[in-house]
Parts: C-alpha cells; structure tokens; sequence
C-alpha cells in the first residue's frame, strides 16, 4: 500500500457508440509491474508513471482495482468535445551513423525507399525526413511526390546551423533547387532531434519559397521543454530580414508534452504497438494540449520511426483501427505538406517570434576541436577557391564544379549532427565506435584536402571585391580589389629579453607582460584601457575538470521530464609558470612568445602586435593530454568594459546576445562565424579562427538559463568539452592551436570588423576586377553561375542599415545582370551591366545577383 497513485482526466474522445474516453494515469512507484481492473476492463502498469484510454459513459463511475485489493473511484465530469483532426506524417529518423556504421545505415534507408512505396500503395502517405536520407533513390519516389503521397523536406541532413558559414547555410538548400527542377514539390523544412537553430533559417527558407518548417526538437542537452513554456505552436518565425515562415515547434505547447519529443511521435504515442496503446497515447497528447489552451482543432503528430529504423506499414492497420473505433478525434495519415495546408488556412492573426533560438547542441563539436578547425578553414578555403576560379571563368578557362561542390558535400557532412556512435562516451574503444568517428573525421580531412588542393600556390592574394590588409607571417601585405602578388617574407630578429616584467609598444597598442601574462592592453589611439585583470589576465588558459552525472552532462533523466539531473560539480584550474621566453620583430610586426603549464596541458603563445595596423594576434599552441573524465578547456577575454552590448557573428547575421535571442533558446554558449564584437565606452572586436564556440560573463556551469544579461566585457572562448554522454568523442588530446585577432576603437560595425579581418591569403593566383563601393556588406560568394553561363555575386547586410553598394568591373561589362533567389534562380532582370551598376540590400538580407553572359 502507498506505492500508488492514481487520477483520472476527461478527454474529448467520442466513441462509435457513444462513449466518452477517460483517461486513467497511474503512478507505480514499486519496482515490478501492477496488474489492475478498470470497470471490468485489465490492465498492467509498469513502474513509473503510465497512461491508459477507457470508454465510459458520461455520468458513469471509474472504478479502478488494483491486484493487491487497492481502488480508487472516480467520477469524470465531461465538457463538449472538442473536434480534433490529427495528421500523423510517418518520417523515419535520419542519423548520418550514430545507430551502426554509416554505410550500413545508408543501406537501411535506402531499403526504407521500398517501404514507403508500399505505403503510399496502400493509401498511406510518408515524408522523406532530410533529401539525402534515400541515398541515391530519390527520383524513384519522384511520381508519389507528385500526388502528394510523399513530401519530401527540404533539409539535405538533420545539420548543425550555428556550425554552418553564412554561404553553408544557404548551400545546404541547393538540392532543393535540383529536386524541384525535376518535378519535386517541396514545401516544408524541419530539423529533426537537434533542439534549436540560428535566426537567419527563415530567412534564407523564405527566400527559396519553403514556407514551413519543423523543429522536431529533443530536449537533452536542449531543456526546451523547462525553458520554452511560453512558445505557442504554430506561430510565424521572422528572420532578422523581416521575412518568415509558418513554424511549428513539434512536441508540444507551452511546453513539450511528458512522454513526447519532437520527431517519432507516432511510437511515442503507441501507433506501432497496438491500438489500445495508441488511443491512450493520442489521448494524452490531445488532452494536454487542451489544457495549455491549444486553439486549433488541426493537430500535427510528427514523425513514426526511431534513429535509422527499417520502416514498416504496421501503423496503417492500427491508424485504422483506431479510426473504427472512435468518431472523434479523427487520425490521418499525411505529409507535413498536408498539415500546413490545413492549419495555415484556419489560423487567424498568429504570434511572432523574432530572434534566434541559439545552439544547443553545437557545443558538441568541440569534443573534436582539430577536425572542427579544419572544416572551417576548408570553408574559408572554398570561398577562395570559388572567387578565383569565377575570375578564370570570366577569361575563358575551366571552373572546377565538380571538385568544388564534392568539397561543399564533405563540409556538409561533417556540420551534420551526428558525431560518433550511441555508446561513443561509454564504450570508447569499440571497434565500431572507432571506425564511425573514422569515417566522419574523413569528411573534415576530404574537406580541407581538397579547398587546399584547389587553392595551392605562393602567391599573396585577395579574392574579396574590397581592398585587404593584413600579416601574414609577420609581414605586412596590402592588396588592390581581387588581385594577387608574389609574396616574400621579411625575416624577423631575435631581441633580448630585459627581465620578466616587459612593455611591448607599438603606435597602437602598448602591451604590458608580467611574469609571462599579459595584464595590460592600453589603446593608444583612445588612451584606454582595454582589460580587466581583476579575475582572469588577457588570453588565460582555463580548464574545468568534473561534472559526470551533473546536469553539465544532462539535462534530462527521462522523457517524461520528471526529477532534476545532480547539481554541478566541477573544478576551475588556471594555468601557472607562466614566462616570457622568446622575442621577435621586423619592421612589420613585434612578436613576443610565453609559454605556461596548464592541468594536463602545455601552452604556448605567439602574441604579434601589427605596426602598421591596429591588430593584435593571438596564436596558442595547446598541447594537452587525452582525459575521459569530464572536462572543458577555454581561454579568457576580460574586457574593461561595463555592461556592454555584445554582437556574435551567427550565420546570416550579427545577432545581439542580450537582446536578440528568445526566452528558453541557447544563452550558455553561442556560435562565431568568426567574430565577436563588443560595444560600449570602446568597441572591441575579436576574431577566432579555429574555435566557434563563446561563453558570455562564465564559463559553462551546469546552469541552465533561458536568458542573458550581460555583467561585463568578459567573454570566454570556449575551445573543447567533453560533456556529452552520446555521440560526441569522449576525450582528445595532442597537439591544438587556436589563433585570435583583436581590434578595438569606437563605432565599429560589423561590416566594418568583417572587412579588417578579410586579409590576404597565401594560395592560388587572383585576377579579377571586380569591386564593390563601400564594401559595407560581407561577401559571402563569387562563383560560377550553376545554371548556365555567367557568374554569382552574393551580398548580406549586417548592420542592420539599408545599404547601397555600387559594383565595378570591366570584366562583366555587357552581361545581364539579374537579381536571384539564394538558390541562384532569377528573379528579375535588372538591365545590361555597363561597368557599374548600384543596388540595393534591406537591413540584413541576403541579395544574390547573377551576371548572365
């Protein structure tokens, strides 16, 4: 006695005699099963809490009697039904590995392909999840598009967004474009499993006319379903270009629902087990969503089958019975296509949401910090690769697509969410552990090897519309719009060290070291000081050891979103025996090298002062040890700055941390493209090439919060983890380098930190002409055009400001130039490029212009 709990609810379920449907909940705290009667009718309660669906009649007594002689009585008071019309869309779960080796999950979904044929035969209806989940036999479900009886969403893989570059994030919908124009409809977007996504997705989905889209989200390591109560589905999601999509947060509202995430919520509901367990899955689902004040009677249930499943066409026969056994609600099988028809004709004036939901589960991609380094230089490199060769294009000499859209494919791959095996944390070692992380690995490696190949040379070059300036190697190089020059590196001389107490000057900067740390960057220019070193000196290496089976690890303990995870438990450790050890300078540069010791690591630094520029570069060289205790590694930015405005470089846009991002979404971490700027009495902007990750006033703690306030100018790069209990690798070490630039003055934009940090690059010769005036926009592409003959230029704005933007180039003169979809589809014809021609962008839109020989 006392191991049990038990209450009833009414539903708005009507049976085909009659009946009304109640629910009965029972919580079993015992550890064994519990068998028990309800008006005659037996059921079996598991430990836990369970649910089941009994017909009554209105006014009737729920008697339930337990084995052990316990009852309880109720008597459900019922209100008029409400009408309720539900579209179960059967998706299968698409993981790039995770379940088994990725080969072997390709040959799952590629046999899935049969199934949903089978289905569609039968009556039924299926969606492709992600347009590369039937591996290579797309084109045979091409006539079931068609008529509607499988969608297929837009989304080429389930990818990480906030990994993604401004040009990735519009790149990853080109194989919509190729689908569509071999007669696919494609209408809907979702991302499955991964909890949020950046700001500019709508944007860039409004803009390639997918109108809907799904964030089928799981909650661990995503608490959503704590954070995001106030989120009311569907509603209209606006990019920060003011354009948006009809959004549905799948899994609930106001909340995700016990039971319930966002995707394979029809075996969450029992549609695969039998129909007793799906009309009381159903039942609760609805009845929850009743009470949270759901005003539609249109509902979606989203999605069937768990990570890499062999479908089935088993739910068909249970949708039908159920369908047979009451009149309300009714259940069909549909597309995601269907539902949004349905739903965007009946729902009056809907809600907004402006802002970005953040980057959960990007944190992840830390674990693997020297492949993640290597995808975004390969990124960089891609966009080198592009520009030059549209140039050699223009004069009549080969463009490399081929070669150059293999390497995207890579880049893709590896942003795709699936990192390693399910047991990667807990089984290491695994030979099939092993040989996933392999294969995925290979993607950042065929990445980079190829962006290298395709942009090897000597030369220094420019492959930006604006002049660039900049070090490389300690040597200054400035260089004219899309051009090149022979690059000779001038050498550098060793100076002596006068004790450990050094001032290291420049007509910019004066740098204070003290016992190897840097305590002092005074801006000479606004005759401030830039850092705080009250807490942390400038650039420290911190490590955070501890925190397995803490809510650092997790976020939930089950997916009826009961209990908290253990309260965090972690040690901060700093780095110690820090020194200045060597000193170098030429005309260009003065560098001055310190190394220090750290838990389990060594670093060693490269702080390089421009002396005819206002920068300062960072190069640490960490090497460190494999750890497969809990662990997280950062180094420490403290600017001397009061509650200042902080802008992280989120693709598709600069997005304000405080200010920006929607109650519940991901404030623990966020994602750079590469910069971070921060405004206040002075504006700093720091650049990180290898690591995307930033914490903002902590480092990662435990806590969970749904929203930022900023104390001060102290931001964190926050360089690996290990936190994950799944998927991501559990430990790395070796050697890491991590390479930041800083400028600082006042009233410095975005476009502005853009462009000083677009600088030279040691590769392939550039000759081109093409110039924008100002360059107050980033260019996120110069490529050949993809459908025929001519070239691509594409623009984002991202200070937010209208822009007009002229471009020059004699090489294009005589072309039609054409405004384009991101999709490079044109849109309308703008007249005969002349050399010049003005146009015109809308605060942070994305402006795609194609020049058509």
């Amino acid at each position: 006695m006392g191991f049990l709990d038990v209450w009833v609810k009414a539903t708005s379920f009507v049976s085909k005699n009659g009946l009304r449907g109640t629910l009965v909940y029972v919580r079993n705290r015992s550890h064994y099963p519990m068998r028990f009667e309800v008006n005659g009718q037996s059921f079996t309660s598991n430990p836990g809490l369970s649910w089941f669906l009994v017909p009554i009649k209105p006014g009737d007594e729920v008697r339930v009697v337990f084995e052990d002689g316990e009852s309880f009585s109720f008597r459900p008071s019922f209100n008029e039904a409400r009408r309720f019309r539900v579209y179960i869309a059967p998706t299968v779960h698409t993981d790039y590995g995770y379940t088994d080796l990725q080969p072997r999950v390709e040959e799952v979904h590629r046999g899935n392909v049969d199934v949903a044929m089978r289905i569609a035969s039968r009556g039924g209806k299926f969606v492709v999840e992600v347009t590369e989940q039937p591996f290579g036999r797309v084109m045979e479900l091409l006539e079931y598009n068609k008529k509607g009886l499988i969608g297929v969403q837009a989304f080429p893989l389930n990818v990480l967004t906030g990994l993604c570059s401004h040009e990735e994030l519009v790149r990853l919908f080109y194989g919509v474009r190729d689908l569509r124009m071999r007669g696919f409809r494609i209408e809907v977007a979702a991302l499955n499993d991964i909890p949020t996504a950046v700001w500019a997705l709508p944007s860039v989905l409004a803009q390639i006319g997918v109108r809907y889209y799904i964030q089928a989200s799981n909650p661990d390591r995503g608490p959503l379903h704590a954070l995001n109560t106030w989120l009311k589905s569907p509603f209209r999601w606006v990019g920060p270009d003011g354009n948006g999509i009809l959004a549905w947060f799948s899994g609930g509202y106001g909340g995700l629902i016990p039971g319930f995430h966002g995707y394979h919520q029809g075996w969450s509901a029992g549609f695969l087990t039998s129909v007793d367990r799906a009309e009381a899955g159903l039942a609760h689902f609805l009845t929850t969503l009743e009470e949270r004040g759901y005003p539609y009677e249109d509902v979606l249930l989203y999605g069937m089958f768990i990570d890499n499943w062999e479908a089935s066409d088993r739910f068909l026969d249970i949708v039908r019975g159920f369908n047979e056994r009451w009149v309300n609600p009714v259940v069909e099988v549909a597309t995601t296509d269907d539902f949004f028809h349905a739903i965007e004709a009946k729902v009056g004036g809907l809600g907004e949401v402006r802002g970005s939901f953040g980057v959960y589960w990007e944190d992840g991609a830390a674990s693997t910090a020297r492949e993640l380094a290597m995808v975004r230089l390969a990124k960089r490199l891609l966009y080198f690769a592009e520009a030059a060769y549209a140039m050699d294009y223009l004069r009549g000499l080969n463009y490399p697509k081929n070669e150059l859209d293999d390497a995207w494919r890579s880049v893709v791959y590896f942003d795709e969410h699936t990192w390693g095996a399910w047991n990667s944390v807990s089984d290491p070692f695994n030979p099939s552990v092993i040989e996933q992380w392999r294969i995925k690995a290979g993607f950042a490696h065929k990445a980079l090897n190829r962006a290298i190949e395709l942009t090897r040379g000597d030369y220094a070059s420019n492959p930006y519309p604006f002049t660039v300036e900049g070090l490389i190697e300690g040597t200054y190089v400035k260089l004219p719009p899309m051009s090149s020059m022979p690059f000779n590196r001038k050498p550098v001389v060793k100076r002596a060290i006068n004790g450990n107490d050094t001032v290291f000057e420049t007509s910019h900067y004066r740098v204070v070291v003290k016992n190897g740390e840097v305590v002092s960057i005074v801006d000479k220019e606004l005759n401030a000081e830039l850092i705080d070193t009250s807490r942390y000196f400038f650039d420290e290496f911190i490590y955070v050891l501890g925190g397995r089976g803490t809510s650092m690890e997790r976020t939930i303990l089950n997916y009826l979103y009961e209990g908290e995870p253990t309260r965090p438990s972690y040690t901060v450790i700093r780095e110690y025996s820090s020194r200045l050890v060597e000193v170098y300078e030429n005309d260009d540069s003065l560098t001055f090298i310190t190394e220090a010791d750290g838990y389990l690591s060594r670093v060693r630094r490269e702080f390089t002062l421009a002396k005819g520029r206002k920068e300062i570069i960072v190069r640490n060289i960490v090497n460190k040890a494999e750890n497969y205790d809990k662990e997280g590694v950062y180094f420490a930015f403290p600017f001397k700055l009061r509650r200042p405005r902080i802008l992280v470089e989120e693709p598709g846009a600069f997005v304000d941390v405080e200010g920006e991002y929607v109650e519940g979404g991901c404030v623990n971490w966020f994602t750079v493209n590469n910069i971070t700027l921060i405004k206040g009495e002075f504006d700093v902007a720091l650049h990180s090439e290898e690591a995307p990750l930033i914490t903002v006033n902590r480092v990662f703690d435990g806590v969970w919060r749904g929203r930022l306030t900023v104390e001060d100018g102290l931001i964190f790069s926050y360089v690996m983890n290990n936190y994950w209990h799944t998927n991501y690798k559990a430990a790395q070490g070796g050697e890491f380098t991590f390479t930041y630039r800083l400028t600082s003055g006042r009233g410095i934009k975005p476009s502005t930190a853009y462009r000083f940090f677009a600088s030279p690059i040691i590769g392939r010769a550039v000759n081109g002409d093409l110039e924008l005036n100002p360059p107050e926009v980033v260019v996120t592409a110069i490529k050949k055009w993809d459908l025929g003959d001519g070239v691509v230029l594409r623009l984002l704005e991202v200070d937010g400001e209208e822009k007009a933007v002229t471009i020059r180039s004699s090489m294009l003169k005589g072309y039609t130039l054409m405004e384009a979809n991101p999709l490079e589809e044109p849109i309308s014809e703008l007249g005969k490029f002349n050399g010049e021609f003005t146009v015109r962008l809308r605060p942070r839109q994305y402006k795609t212009l194609v020049f058509r020989r």
